[in-house]
């Protein structure tokens, strides 16, 4: 009979200490090691350092910034396309070399650009898809999922 009153202890116990532990509401204590680890600083250590903008120096000088270059605006252009109601809108669009032509797929449908030039993946609803056009010619594209869709790029 303790034998059996043992065991329900003990096992009241486990199920006691896992309880708390699952919860949470067990608690560690951080280390509380005062000796500063080996190769970092102590306060006493370090200089005082002049703060921005005070006129107080701790025997240096503060280096003078140096200013970054701003980079030159792009003189790339961007030229979008829409892809809605299985159209490309505009269907004829002319273009100076050097230029980024973006498609959009405004449609519920997925679509899929193709010329001998480019070729996209499919395009979901929302999706893009972007060709820098560098050479002056004549690009006629479709809509390789549906081939009815046309649609041509002339760039100068």
């Amino acid at each position: 009979m303790n034998k059996i009153i043992g065991v329900i202890v003990i096992i009241a116990i486990i199920i006691i200490g896992g309880y708390y532990l699952l919860r949470g509401n067990y608690k560690t204590t951080p280390p509380t090691d005062a000796t500063p680890s080996a190769g970092l600083p102590t306060g006493a250590e370090n200089p005082t350092l002049p703060v921005v903008g005070s006129t107080e120096t701790a025997g240096t000088t503060t280096p003078t910034p140096t200013p970054t270059p701003t980079p030159a605006p792009s003189s790339e252009t961007t030229t979008a396309i829409s892809i809605q109601n299985f159209a490309f809108d505009p269907a004829t669009l002319t273009v100076k070399a050097g230029t980024t032509v973006v498609w959009t797929n405004d449609d519920q449908a997925p679509h899929r650009i193709k010329s001998t030039a480019f070729n996209s993946e499919n395009l979901n609803t929302g999706d893009t898809y972007s060709f820098k056009f560098e050479t002056a010619g004549t690009f006629d594209y479709i809509c390789s999922l549906h081939p009815s869709m046309q649609g041509k790029i002339i760039v100068e």
